[in-house]
């Protein structure tokens, strides 16, 4: 159809929860079926948000989540279209993009992993001056939150974030950054019932970081990798590891369990 091409306004309709997933399912449907052809280009983010009744931030952090995974592209001067693809291009991109945040805590670790431990490589062969000062300052307030009043609380994971962010900087690729930037907030704002449990595992979280910023500090990068990949093994091994019971849960178990052999 062209890339002269409008899309129908009236193809948006009036959305009222979780308005950013219902723009972002309601485009990718649209796609899907035909309605919007490549190199379509969509209204306004002001009328988007006026037709849908929602905020022009809302449609904004959808178009750039669309846009992120390559399905749009947006422009200052031409504004957003549909990216110019074949068809059968855009249907298997359309299967990558997930419709909501509900993505599985595992895979969502699996993809952190990876981009972490390239950082640090990165990082290690990239880091200025600048980046070692960052990077300490970010550890000692993630330490300040560690061990703080609150470290049973989100707090001190937003501090995490923010200290493998400065390791990502340091590795001065910004799509790597911009893909951690995507995947962190999904997982600090999920329920983890293993921040409740402070063991000798969560102990080891400050000297897993100090190795992490020895190596790239001293610029070596096996070593980097060597550090981080340990840190994200012993991360894996926290969240999902079942919690190990109490010792009042293991008596009631080992009674309960007992009571059952009785009864046999």
């Amino acid at each position: 159809m062209g890339r002269n091409r409008i899309a129908d306004l009236e193809l948006f309709e009036d959305i009222s929860e979780k308005p950013e997933e219902q723009i972002l399912q309601r485009i990718r449907e649209l796609v899907r079926s035909g309605e919007l052809k490549p190199g379509t280009r969509l209204p306004s983010e002001r009328a988007l948000a006026e037709q849908m009744k929602t905020t022009r931030g809302q449609v904004r952090k959808a178009l750039q989540r669309l846009e992120f995974f390559g399905l749009v592209e947006i422009s200052p001067q031409s504004g957003t279209r549909i990216a110019s693809m074949a068809h059968e291009t855009i249907e298997e991109l359309i299967d990558t993009i997930p419709g909501s945040r509900d993505q599985r805590m595992a895979d969502l670790m699996e993809a952190r992993f990876i981009i972490d431990v390239q950082c640090a490589r990165l990082a290690a062969e990239r880091r200025s001056d600048d980046d070692m000062r960052l990077i300490d300052e970010r550890q000692e307030n993630f330490l300040k939150a560690f061990y703080g009043k609150d470290e049973r609380e989100k707090g001190y994971l937003e501090e995490d974030y923010l200290f493998h962010l400065a390791i990502a900087a340091a590795s001065k690729n910004h799509v790597l950054v911009s893909m951690l930037s995507q995947l962190t907030p999904r997982i600090v704002t999920r329920n983890q019932p293993h921040l409740v449990q402070r063991d000798e595992d969560f102990s080891r979280i400050p000297a897993e970081h100090r190795a992490i910023i020895d190596a790239i500090r001293s610029q070596d990068a096996d070593a980097a990798v060597l550090a981080m990949t340990s840190h994200r093994n012993w991360a894996m091994k926290r969240i999902f590891e079942p919690l190990r019971p109490s010792a009042e849960d293991h008596g009631s178990s080992s009674g309960a369990s007992a009571g059952h052999k009785e009864s046999k």
